[in-house]
């Protein structure tokens, strides 16, 4: 009887304090809780994980962790060089030229190492590779939990995230009262001005069949050209002859999700476990961004029950003319913020797709490929 109320206790004062806590903005931005093991790792900015081109991020400090880990990071500002060392093991970052290498057998990794803010930020996929980790991104109350592991690693990630509510919550909770804190004071009756949505507030999600490695190498070529991102959807097929391009648009920020063709979730799972397969080999990461042609909402559900992330579309445009695919985009700006726009067929995009990013970019839009967050 006693362990009963005092469990009912307990749950009372968690209940209370979710209570407590003062709710997020709708326009916050996404925030990333991170763990080591079975350890809580403290929420701050300056080590926050983050996406940028379709690449999950982790700061060095994050798995600097020697008890649990046992890597060690280091970062030499002046030769733009960072670390990352576990007994003869390093992982060779240098920031000039944004090579990323084992010291030993001097194999090269896909993506590349970023500053931010005095603190130097791994493509999280990379670190695994290199020490044998293993990382998850689980949604919760308050965010997403990245969670990175060795085989010292007790809990599952269910378990954890149970055993770590407590945490979690005062972590929030510190994190919310030091940023309201900072917040300057605000006038009793501010006036606020409409503002019209401008063109140049558009971002524009550009979804892009690729049927073969040499139409994808040409549409990276315009995106490149144009600093534009985008994301590419392959059939397993294609990916398994298609390793220079994996490669090639995972070092350079573009999105990779599966195009599958299936009647029944085993088929669909089949489909993207192969093509999942193919990028490892070829540029050491997987994608969660599934792109289901013709699929039904049940088999979207299982999809997405299998922790994946089914993508959607605003509209779909076969006209291939690069005109009219950036004037269907302009279409949707004071509608709102963002449109995810499918363009052509399967072949000869290139052409048009330079025609529709030059008139995109002069009206100011920002041409960004899918994560698991936007998506």
């Amino acid at each position: 009887m006693q362990k009963r109320k005092r469990f009912l206790a307990l749950a009372l004062c968690a209940l209370l304090l979710c209570a407590l806590l003062p709710p997020r903005a709708a326009a916050a931005p996404t925030l990333y809780f991170t763990a080591v093991n079975d350890r809580m790792c403290d929420l701050s900015d300056a080590t926050m994980p983050f996406w940028q081109n379709g690449t999950l991020y982790i700061a060095g400090a994050t798995v600097d962790d020697r008890e649990n880990l046992g890597i060690q990071y280091s970062y030499n500002q002046e030769k733009s060089v960072a670390l990352l060392i576990r007994r003869q093991e390093v992982l060779y970052c240098d920031l000039t030229t944004g090579v990323m290498e084992n010291n030993r057998t001097g194999e090269r990794y896909a993506g590349a190492a970023v500053v931010k803010s005095g603190m130097v930020f791994f493509p999280i996929a990379a670190v695994a590779k290199m020490f044998g980790l293993t990382y998850s991104s689980t949604k919760i109350a308050y965010g997403y939990l990245l969670r990175i592991c060795d085989s010292g690693a007790i809990l599952s990630d269910e378990d954890f995230i149970d055993a770590a509510t407590s945490p979690i919550q005062r972590r929030y909770a510190q994190y919310e009262r030091a940023h309201t804190q900072e917040q300057p004071a605000q006038p009793e009756n501010p006036e606020t001005p409409e503002t019209p949505v401008q063109r140049g507030a558009l971002t524009v999600y550009l979804l892009l069949p690729v049927a073969d490695e040499d139409e994808g190498m040409a549409l990276l070529t315009v995106l490149d050209g144009s600093s534009a991102h985008a994301t590419l959807l392959l059939t397993p097929e294609t990916m398994e002859t298609a390793d220079d391009l994996l490669r090639r648009a995972a070092a350079t920020g573009h999105a990779l999700a599966v195009s599958v063709q299936a009647e029944t979730a085993e088929e669909a799972l089949a489909q993207i476990e192969r093509a999942n397969d193919c990028l490892w080999s070829a540029a050491s990461v997987r994608t969660r961004l599934v792109y289901l042609n013709g699929g039904s909402r049940e088999l979207r559900a299982a999809v997405s029950d299998a922790g994946y992330c089914p993508l959607t579309v605003n509209i779909s445009d076969f006209t291939r003319s690069g005109t009219h695919w950036a004037e269907t985009a302009l279409g949707w700006s004071g509608q709102s913020s963002s449109v995810r726009l499918y363009l052509g067929s399967n072949a000869s995009l290139s052409a048009p797709l330079s025609a529709a990013l030059g008139r995109l970019l002069a009206e100011k839009c920002t041409v960004l490929a899918l994560n698991e967050v936007s998506a």
